[in-house]
């Protein structure tokens, strides 16, 4: 385990498990269920339905614990992250290890399929993915991008819970970092304003960490990537 990089928002780990620990894990997701990341809905942040993306049932730790078949190994990860001492307990680790909860499920994406720059609600303390892909190339693109600074905008299920009434919320009133639809609202004017950040490849065995107000995207994997897919274990911090 060697740290990368580290600030307020980011911390990035690699050869974060050990070699056999690493293995065991990225060949064990390859038997587990997945299901269409938009099959209870459109999830938006991931693109418009029809693209190659895949979930697996999530996983959690903490005062609520869950467990779903073939997921022990992914549910030990995440026990141990929770459980973390230093280094990872510093900087924005601080806000996934020791939460109330903390959430964990396999992502992965095919040729085409990305995610759109957003920032978490304000009930996520933290984030983090890890990289479970065997093999990864620099020509395949899923880099993950983050925003200089940190968002001071409201975020869109905020929105929905403050009006109550189930009526669509005024998310350009507000200032929503997720939507809307066609996502023309003051927090991409934000983005565009800024217009610089870093970026982190989908090296296998990598682990990043995000603090809850950062804003982040996944580049879509391109073409070059054929029939491989950019496979990460992601989840958040509950408040």
């Amino acid at each position: 385990m060697r740290v990368t990089y580290s600030d307020n928002t980011c911390l990035v780990v690699d050869d974060f498990l050990d070699q056999d620990a690493f293995e065991r894990l990225s060949k064990s997701v390859q038997y587990i269920d997945y299901s269409s990341i938009h099959d209870s809905g459109w999830n938006k942040p991931y693109g418009p339905p029809g693209l190659p993306i895949i979930q697996s049932a999530g996983v959690l730790r903490g005062e609520k614990e869950s467990t779903p078949s073939g997921l022990g190994l992914i549910g030990s990860f995440v026990e141990d992250l929770r459980n973390a001492q230093t280094p990872l307990s510093d900087g924005p680790g601080a806000g996934v290890v020791g939460s109330r909860i903390l959430t964990g499920k396999v992502v992965a994406m095919g040729a085409g399929a990305g995610l759109f720059w957003h920032a978490d609600t304000d009930q996520v303390s933290g984030a983090y993915v890890y990289y479970l892909h065997p093999r990864w190339d620099s020509s395949w693109g899923g880099e993950l991008m983050v925003m200089d600074g940190e968002s001071q905008l409201g975020v869109a299920a905020q929105t929905q819970t403050a009006l109550g009434d189930g009526s669509r919320p005024d998310y350009e009133a507000v200032g929503a970092v997720i939507g809307p639809d066609f996502r023309t609202d003051p927090a991409e004017e934000r983005r565009m304003q800024i217009g610089s950040g870093r970026f982190y490849a989908a090296r296998p065995n990598r682990l990043v960490i995000l603090n809850g107000q950062v804003e982040h995207r996944a580049n879509p994997v391109l073409p070059a990537a054929g029939h491989n897919f950019r496979c990460s274990l992601v989840g958040f911090a509950i408040k």
